[in-house]
């Protein structure tokens, strides 16, 4: 009988937890979108992008957009690892680890030259330029929306 209980708590107490994950992930989820949503609104005004130029632009753009979140998610999982490591560690650890920090970096800015050119086949050096401007303005944007929202209490 008190295993049958044990079992019976378990299984509740394991289900609240499955739910509640699914449910901080769909939020997660919502506010990524929202936030895509609203960059995308943000550089369409910023750029004034002809019909032609979003068709080939746009594509491009995200695909951007997600082999930077990628590097930039492989290289915030090596912050952690520099921020946890030891300096008892082996010399060669070490090495190791500062090379594939760095690569990281170069992987990120690599990836940036890459489609910069990209960008310029598509755009006018003049909207290039003035995508980096509004990705800026849109990420001080976001931070001052951010910084009002916790400081209203929201």
């Amino acid at each position: 009988m008190k295993r049958i209980i044990a079992f019976t708590i378990i299984l509740v107490v394991t289900a609240t937890s499955a739910l509640k994950a699914q449910e901080n992930d769909k939020k997660h989820e919502n506010r990524w979108e929202k936030f895509r949503a609203e960059k995308i609104s943000f550089l369409t005004s910023r750029l004034e992008l002809t019909p032609e130029e979003a068709q080939k632009f746009w594509p491009v753009y995200n695909q951007l957009e997600k082999e930077r979140w990628e590097a930039q998610k492989h290289r915030r999982n090596l912050e952690e690892k520099v921020r946890e490591a030891e300096e008892s560690m082996s010399d060669r650890a070490i090495k190791q680890l500062t090379r594939d920090f760095a690569g990281s970096l170069q992987q990120e800015a690599n990836l940036l030259v890459d489609y910069n050119e990209k960008f310029l086949q598509i755009l006018s050096p003049g909207k290039v330029l003035t995508l980096y401007k509004a990705e800026n303005e849109f990420r001080i944007h976001m931070i001052k929306k951010f910084r009002d929202r916790r400081k209203n209490g929201d």
